[in-house]
């Protein structure tokens, strides 16, 4: 006999959020490295927003600030952080060397450090934990890719500084720097063609006034299918009646 559906939905919830907590109790803290990643990451893009995902790495101490710093080769015009529930952002402008030249002018400063520091009552990021701080940036480098730089400041007043440069990506250094790879534009593009969607013919499908129409048309003719049996049923009933009739007539008894 099958268990009440309340029942079992009840029974998979509690089952799901045993498993969490455990996960959560068993998650001690990993060593991670901070890592940088882009919901574009294409070349001069002009707009991506860019996600750095900083790891907790302390036994019994809270991450309270995380100071990120953009490249001063190959800067980025336009830095905008997100807003953090329990973190305050403040940013620093620099001198762009060279000036960053575009369409409409040359841009000769910008920001070039984003820190989040935890607001007073946030503990910050917890042990075991993350931290995700996000960035709308653009446009991008046209470069391979972006390297960043980022200091962890733990609330035992321990730093983890992510500055180290990464010469071999098979062997990175304790503590690397973040970094964005970028892949040209033309990536896509240059895909062989039997990798790329088949093309849909669209006039294979009925639009939604086609079906509509074809519908009425249905209902219509079965009408006209029942209109029709009754028809020659009252048709056929009358046949009947006369093709009787005369029958009848001749040899009843009452007929004379």
């Amino acid at each position: 006999m099958s268990a009440h559906p309340k029942s079992l939905f009840r029974r998979l919830g509690t089952a799901a959020a045993v498993s969490a907590i455990a996960v959560i109790t068993l998650a001690g803290p990993a060593s991670a490295h901070v890592t940088v990643s882009s919901d574009d990451s294409t070349m001069a893009a002009a707009d991506a927003i860019l996600t750095f995902r900083v790891p907790n790495e302390q036994d019994a101490a809270t991450t309270t600030k995380v100071d990120i710093k953009f490249p001063v080769k190959d800067p980025i015009a336009s830095v905008k952080p997100a807003a953090a529930p329990g973190w305050v952002v403040t940013s620093k402008t620099v001198k762009f060397t060279p000036p960053i030249k575009t369409d409409d002018g040359t841009i000769t400063d910008g920001v070039g450090e984003v820190t989040y520091t935890a607001a007073p009552g946030s503990k910050g990021i917890a042990v075991g934990g993350f931290g995700a701080f996000q960035i709308l940036v653009g446009p991008l480098p046209d470069a391979n890719q972006v390297v960043f730089s980022v200091v962890q400041t733990y609330s035992n007043g321990k730093v983890s500084s992510w500055v180290e440069p990464v010469t071999d990506p098979a062997n990175p250094p304790e503590s690397p720097t973040p970094i964005l790879v970028l892949h040209p534009a033309t990536t896509a593009a240059a895909a062989p063609a039997a990798a790329a969607a088949p093309a849909v013919n669209l006039s294979s499908y009925a639009k939604k006034s086609d079906v509509s129409t074809g519908r009425n048309l249905g209902v219509l003719a079965l009408i006209v299918a029942i209109l029709g049996l009754v028809a020659g049923g009252v048709a056929i009933g009358r046949g009947r009646k006369e093709a009787d009739g005369p029958a009848a007539r001749t040899t009843s008894p009452t007929a004379k």
